[in-house]
């Protein structure tokens, strides 16, 4: 029995490897508005890739041979997609990755997303991340920007794929301003058409009730490119009334970090606020602050969530700006959201935290840093 136990893992062990030194980046699912896609991208020109989609009786009812390439952008029918389904990666007739489908259903009613952001580069800190919402089995995850350390540096992209492997679900970034609008965000995403570069600098889709507006704040407020994208998001809430809707950008309007460089965002603020109040937006979430923010004005809920693995900001200022409902510095940490019978349930849960604020003294938990409601 040990011989077979031992077979096993060295099998599994040669997979592993054989599998980590093909892919560049490895697989991972994004979503346009109206197909999934499996994203992946090769160590060099791999010859004889193909993908197989396997039904719950073992059966291929779909394949494709890939012509040869480095970065793969392949379509999936979305009625393939659920938890009797998986997708293999084979060379020839090797299998080199497989993984199952989470369930993904943009007209269900009841269904769970995760938010969360500033990842940078403490991968294994994020990787705790990562594990934790796989076990929540989201529909899908929003990053609201600084995803890596550098945009422009391929190296740091390879990190955050290979931090985010196995999360299976569609991802769906905004630039922050660590990415430096670089060529290596807008090739990796597949993205719903919106606006701005590639038009999808900006981009919004539903899912369920709830429409999803995500921004680029990193543009200079008065350019003429930051003049398009307020007319687009003006318009999109204009012609979404009927939706719930939830916006997403990188900065802050407001902030309690006791770094002198974290400064309110006023220009955005008098921009955008006023839209956001006319068209009855709910909750809006951004990142930039390395820590969890609550606040509330004027029936919106903004929340920061930038716990996910870049430098801490050390501490909050003594007198709180007056919005603030909630605050946590020194977490680790992300935001899952349910939605179901009527009701937003809000749960912001640390999975590590650190006293003093430093990223090599960071202590595994689990623990709610926050929980409210709100009613659609």
């Amino acid at each position: 029995m040990k011989k077979y136990i031992l077979l096993f893992i060295l099998l599994f062990s040669a997979l592993y490897l054989f599998s980590k030194s093909l892919f560049l980046w490895p697989p991972y699912i994004t979503y346009n508005g109206k197909d999934l896609f499996l994203n992946f991208k090769t160590n060099g020109i791999i010859k004889g890739l193909s993908i197989h989609i396997i039904d719950k009786n073992l059966n291929e009812v779909y394949s494709i041979k890939l012509q040869e390439n480095e970065l793969y952008h392949m379509p999936i029918n979305i009625d393939y997609v659920n938890e009797n389904f998986e997708y293999i990666i084979k060379q020839n007739s090797k299998v080199i990755y497989k993984n199952t489908f989470n369930e993904f259903n943009p007209l269900k009613k009841d269904f769970t997303f995760v938010v969360y952001g500033d990842t940078r580069y403490y991968d294994k800190l994020h990787r705790m991340i990562v594990d934790k919402i796989i076990e929540e089995k989201p529909d899908f995850v929003i990053n609201v920007g600084d995803m890596v350390e550098n945009g422009e540096n391929i190296n740091y992209w390879t990190n955050f794929f290979n931090t985010i492997k196995g999360l299976n679900i569609p991802y769906f970034p905004i630039p922050g301003n660590h990415e430096k609008n670089s060529k290596y965000y807008y090739a990796a995403f597949i993205l719903p058409e919106g606006g701005g570069f590639q038009n999808k600098q900006w981009y919004s889709f539903k899912y369920g009730n709830l429409n999803f507006i995500l921004l680029d704040s990193i543009i200079i407020n008065n350019s003429e490119l930051f003049k398009q994208e307020t007319i687009w998001l003006e318009q999109t809430l204009k012609n979404n009334k009927n939706y719930i809707n939830i916006i997403i950008f990188h900065y802050p309007f407001w902030n309690n970090s006791i770094y002198a460089w974290r400064r309110d965002n006023k220009i955005l603020e008098k921009k955008w606020r006023p839209i956001f109040e006319k068209y009855n937006v709910k909750l809006v979430f951004n990142g930039h602050v390395h820590a969890y923010e609550r606040f509330e004005l004027n029936g919106i809920t903004y929340i920061t969530t930038g716990g996910g693995g870049a430098p801490f900001d050390p501490g909050h200022k003594k007198i709180l700006n007056p919005y603030t409902k909630k605050l946590h510095y020194g977490y680790l940490e992300y935001v899952l959201l349910k939605v179901k019978s009527g009701k937003i349930t809000v749960i912001t849960k640390a999975v590590g935290k650190s006293d003093n604020y430093k990223m090599n003294n960071v202590k595994s938990l689990d623990m709610v840093l926050d929980f409210f409601e709100i009613d659609k």
